[in-house]
């Protein structure tokens, strides 16, 4: 899928210093992940029992940052809820170093607009064309980490306007930097005060950098990734989307990817009776009154964009 011209003012071409600095966060953030995610595994190698605290804390900050926060939240307004838990998930999202909340809901919303079309939907793992073999290497490697290099930025005015102009948001976007690195500094701190450099190396990379990681891998590689050229789909949307079913107990429902396609306002996308674990979240936390969901599509609605199944694996 090829692409056209963008709108004026959709897209920024970084240059000088503004580059640079995007160049080396990303770059920064990638070592010390990647570094920290050795030790990680290391340490649960030696001390398997770990796990059991670790995922846990790595797959729920991802669930309730990058899907529940970002995405479903500030970027499709799939529900409403008050100013205390809207600034949580702001701070989960920020401490996965994916991008500033202004700029990660802008990159979406162009993905969306654009899905799947190569030079325009900012990480469409179709990148370099209909080649499988280019598409499962180097594309999987655009739409996960490459994109992040790119000098073409998606305009925060453009696509996510109404979000400059939130004072919360404006924090959050402002100091994204200082806020994501502190993800870093402060297991390593608190860890060292207690029990010295082995214990704070030991949740930096536990509490830091391999949770980054597990946000990297779901959020970046699988959703964005795998779910746009591998798996099934079911209903009528644009682009390739995809749904991987099977991973959806261990992706907390993201995998359910084709069908957030197809019905993007929707909190939990397992309208087919999936296994969604957040659902049940959602479920309590609308019970408990901390947000109140937007209304499904009907019966009627989902039968409508239903199509034969089709296996692009």
């Amino acid at each position: 899928m090829t692409a056209t011209a963008f709108d004026q003012g959709e897209v920024v071409v970084l240059r000088g210093q503004a580059y640079l600095r995007r160049l080396a966060y990303f770059m920064v953030t990638t070592v010390l992940v990647v570094v920290g995610s050795m030790i990680a595994v290391q340490q649960l190698i030696l001390a398997p029992l770990d796990a059991l605290y670790v995922l846990p804390v790595a797959f729920v900050a991802t669930a309730l940052g990058a899907n529940t926060g970002y995405h479903m939240y500030f970027t499709h307004r799939a529900f409403t809820t008050h100013r205390f838990f809207r600034g949580t998930l702001a701070l989960l999202g920020t401490l996965l170093c994916q991008d500033s909340v202004i700029q990660w809901v802008a990159n979406h919303k162009r993905h969306h607009r654009h899905v799947d079309l190569a030079n325009k939907d900012p990480h469409t793992p179709w990148q370099f064309g209909d080649n499988r073999f280019l598409v499962l290497t180097i594309g999987l490697w655009w739409a996960s980490m490459g994109w992040k290099f790119d000098r073409t930025l998606t305009s925060k005015k453009f696509y996510a306007g109404q979000l400059l102009n939130e004072p919360m948001l404006r924090w959050f976007d402002k100091h994204f930097v200082t806020i994501s690195f502190a993800g870093f500094a402060i297991p390593f701190s608190f860890g060292f005060a207690i029990g010295g450099l082995e214990l704070g190396t030991r949740w930096f990379a536990y509490f830091g950098a391999f949770r980054v990681f597990v946000g990297y891998f779901f959020t970046e590689l699988v959703v964005n990734g795998l779910c746009h050229c591998v798996g099934s789909s079911k209903f009528r949307t644009k682009g390739r989307s995809t749904n991987l079913v099977f991973m959806s107990p261990l992706t907390l429902g993201a995998t359910l990817h084709h069908n957030h396609h197809a019905f993007p306002r929707i909190l939990s996308p397992a309208v087919d009776k999936e296994l969604d674990p957040m659902k049940l979240l959602y479920q309590a936390l609308e019970k408990l009154g901390i947000i109140t969901m937007a209304p499904g599509p009907s019966s009627h609605e989902i039968e409508k964009k239903r199509t034969h199944v089709i296996d692009s694996a």
